[in-house]
């Protein structure tokens, strides 16, 4: 059970969209920063606040949306792999291009496994291969794939669409 605050009953929260700012949606981790030699307990606290966000998405009792303006790339796709619901831009490209420096995303992969077929994603995390808007559409990652500024509209109707229903995920 979540604790979503007082006074935040189950039946307040609504559908959420998550949405970037800039032109891509997530270009995840520094890589930089994330080769460099720091302490091991540190990077691994790093990866557990990870994998808590994750859990956190997957406990949310209402439909959270990814509005994927631009590419979603390292803890980026395993974000929109983690909502219940995503859109992307026609130009987006999905991935995990870390592993082409020898960064392996394990803490990512859980939510990409349950979102992907597991041969597909384990290319994707073996190979470092982009996956285009129209393959992770095709391959059922994402929901809708729209013109680039259609993003926030489409995944706001989508939105309105799950809100419209009573359920919720968990309990």
């Amino acid at each position: 059970m979540i604790d979503f605050g007082p006074g935040i009953g189950r039946s307040a929260l609504a559908t959420m969209i998550i949405a970037a700012s800039g032109e891509a949606f997530s270009a995840g981790a520094d890589l930089k920063e994330f080769l460099a030699e720091r302490p091991s307990l540190e990077q691994a606290l790093e990866r557990r606040r990870l994998g808590a966000l994750f859990l956190l998405i997957e406990a949310y009792p209402k439909a959270l949306i990814a509005a994927v303006s631009g590419d979603a790339l390292g803890a980026g796709f395993g974000l929109v792999a983690a909502c219940h619901l995503a859109v992307a831009a026609e130009g987006a490209h999905f991935g995990l291009p870390g592993v082409r420096l020898g960064i392996m995303p394990m803490t990512i992969m859980p939510p990409v496994f349950g979102s992907l077929r597991r041969k597909l994603g384990l290319e994707l995390m073996l190979t470092g291969r982009l996956m285009t808007a129209a393959e992770a559409a095709a391959a059922g990652f994402v929901n809708r794939v729209v013109a680039g500024a259609d993003v926030e509209s489409a995944a706001g109707a989508l939105a309105a669409a799950a809100s419209n229903n009573p359920l919720t995920f968990a309990e």
